[in-house]
């Protein structure tokens, strides 16, 4: 089963207004279409002091954009989507938290996300020679793993994360290959005491050897590489 089949799973039993999945769906999309192309990123944010959460929308520093740009939106916890360029965060923009609880097809739901951040269909350089575009499927498909299994488990059972201010520590930690110029980033997995780290790469960092892309090439589903992670946090 795809990250897809199990949103249609996701939407027979849950309460968008209640859950993450449409925000980690939408990001998953997202990410399919404009990471490896266009150097942009979706990072699950937490800011406490301002009660801000969801999934940001960024530009990642590469050859092309040698430093992080300031977001370009989010996706809010509920899935509806700001565009952080023409309106301004806590300005919804695309609510679709509602549409899709009314039952809206989802091709139409990822439609309207994707327009309303109204990005072009190409970058205006091309990012060839970047890491993100040479390695990029596989950081695709890290990501797939995530949004699968934040369509399984609540965020109250599953903290995800991929924002380098959350995932340095143990990146440093963890990673030999922590230096490298455009390290394709971490997912951090944690269920109680329990921890699954991957490298964007699909080096999974606390057991050595295992890789989710090298697997996921030899004919592992991203369900069946989702359940091992899910195994490995107990659930």
């Amino acid at each position: 089963m795809d990250v897809a089949s199990q949103f249609e799973c996701w939407r027979q039993i849950e309460d968008p207004k209640k859950s993450w999945g449409l925000a980690w769906f939408l990001a998953s999309e997202f990410c399919q279409r404009f990471y490896a192309s266009h150097g942009l990123v979706p990072w699950v944010i937490a800011h406490d002091g301002l009660g801000y959460y969801g999934i940001s929308v960024n530009q990642l520093a590469c050859t092309i954009n040698p430093t992080e740009s300031k977001p370009l939106g989010r996706f809010t916890i509920g899935g509806d989507v700001e565009n952080w360029r023409r309106g301004s965060p806590g300005d919804h923009g695309a609510e679709l938290m509602h549409q899709c609880a009314d039952g809206a097809p989802t091709r139409d739901l990822v439609t309207a996300a994707i327009r309303h951040l109204d990005l072009p269909p190409y970058p205006k350089k091309s990012h060839i020679a970047c890491r993100h575009h040479r390695w990029g499927a596989s950081y695709v498909l890290c990501f797939q793993l995530a949004a699968y299994l934040a369509l399984c488990h609540s965020s109250d059972e599953l903290e995800i994360w991929n924002d380098p201010l959350q995932t340095r520590n143990l990146l440093l930690k963890l990673d030999p290959k922590w230096t490298m110029r455009e390290h394709p980033g971490m997912f951090v997995f944690r269920a109680g005491d329990k921890t699954v780290c991957l490298a964007g790469d699909g080096r999974v960092l606390d057991r050595a050897g295992d890789n989710v892309w090298e697997r996921h090439m030899a004919g592992d589903s991203v369900s069946v590489l989702a359940e091992r992670i899910a195994a490995q946090l107990d659930f």
